[in-house]
């Protein structure tokens, strides 16, 4: 007797392939971390901690890890201002601004990181490199490619809470828009507010090519050192990758509880 048709075995080959794909190369360098070599056998030799203690006793690893919270920290609030600011006067203001705005969101994603690492190394650097302090510029350059994070999370936030008839309503009342923003908005996006940031923040400190190029020998930060480490000693960039991988997880388990987290109205 013939086997019924099993529609389903294709998509599940398919997503238990493509999850092979993504998680085989982390628990790689989950191995390579906390293995004491691996270059004589198929499989990892030795199982220590020597590697994680050393990546956080060492004070150029810390160094750059400050580094990357307060360049990144500056950059998403930075971001979360601007893109806080932009999506709120889209949905106040005339529909066509909102759709100048989504558009404009899309700009940074049609640009490649390296193109835009070489536009401003040529102006930044090139031409106003004296006047100009490199962490700055690498702060506000990294807030613009952050609009569109900031942008998108925001706005599917007033979509979901229907923010148009809140603001007809409030306008045929009579209410200025400031006090529309003060008491009705801004506390119904604060959850999305610091998702957004958090989002914005974690984005920006797993940011290597823009920073490599353009902070090289001014500013060490933690993804341009991990990716120097990895020459010298494998196995102390594997540790620090875990690190950082174990810290971003987190970040994201801590944005998706506050973008699910409701203020509750009286």
């Amino acid at each position: 007797m013939r086997s019924p048709n099993r529609p389903w075995r294709l998509p599940a080959l398919a997503f238990w392939a493509a999850a092979l794909l993504v998680l085989l190369p982390p628990l790689a360098v989950l191995a390579y971390a906390f293995s004491e070599r691996w270059d004589r056998h198929l499989l990892p030799e030795g199982p220590t901690l020597a590697w994680l203690a050393g990546v956080t006793g060492d004070a150029r690893v810390r160094s750059a890890a400050w580094n990357s919270v307060w360049v990144s920290g500056a950059a998403a609030g930075l971001a979360v201002l601007l893109g806080g600011a932009a999506s709120l006067a889209g949905h106040l203001g005339p529909r066509r601004l909102q759709k100048l705005l989504d558009a404009l969101a899309l700009l940074p994603y049609a640009l490649p990181p390296v193109v835009v690492a070489i536009g401003a190394l040529d102006v930044f650097v090139g031409r106003w490199g004296d006047v100009l302090d490199l962490p700055i510029v690498y702060i506000g350059l990294l807030a613009a490619l952050l609009f569109p994070l900031v942008h998108q999370t925001l706005s599917a936030a007033l979509r979901q809470l229907d923010a148009r008839p809140l603001i007809d309503a409030s306008r045929t009342l009579g209410a200025p828009d400031s006090l529309l923003l003060r008491r009705v908005l801004l506390p119904m996006l604060l959850p999305a507010f610091v998702a957004a940031g958090l989002l914005a923040w974690t984005t920006a400190a797993m940011e290597f090519v823009i920073a490599n190029l353009l902070l090289a020998g001014s500013l060490e930060l933690l993804q341009p050192f991990i990716n120097g480490l990895r020459g010298a000693n494998g196995h102390l960039a594997a540790a620090l990758v875990i690190v950082s991988l174990v810290i971003t997880t987190g970040l994201g388990l801590l944005v998706h509880l506050i973008s699910t987290w409701r203020i509750p109205t009286r």
